[in-house]
């Protein structure tokens, strides 16, 4: 009996350890962040024609990350910008102005032909 007992306890040890680690791996920020920002009001998901937007894109892990970003929106509204990271786990910003057209745009970042972050925003008629 001793030894099923010692047995038991180092599985039930085992199972208690790889919980622990999935549970701390899954609390860790992910690898990847990217969000779209107004050019005075951070980070949203409501804009207007003809404001300031910032992509806003961050890799945790490595430097020099190449990456691309597109904004898709109603009527086939499309762009794309192509740009590499600096150090680790800083920001890597795009500015540029709001699209023309009114309506909801989704943006994606691409790494390695893999979509690894998305926001969206609607934007609103301007002044």
């Amino acid at each position: 009996m001793g030894r099923v007992h010692k047995l038991t306890s180092l599985v039930a040890l085992a199972c208690a350890i790889s919980l622990l680690a999935s549970v701390a791996a899954s609390a860790a920020p992910p690898r990847f962040q990217g969000y779209v920002r107004g050019a005075v009001t951070g980070p949203g998901h409501s804009f207007f024609v003809g404001d300031g937007l910032g992509f806003v894109f961050r890799d945790r892990r490595h430097a020099g990350t190449h990456y691309t970003v597109c904004w898709k929106g109603p009527g086939g509204d499309k762009r794309c910008w192509h740009r590499t990271t600096g150090a680790a786990g800083h920001l890597s910003r795009i500015g540029t102005d709001a699209p023309g057209h009114v309506g909801s745009y989704i943006v994606k970042w691409i790494v390695n032909d893999r979509v690894v972050a998305h926001w969206r925003f609607f934007n609103h008629v301007g002044d």
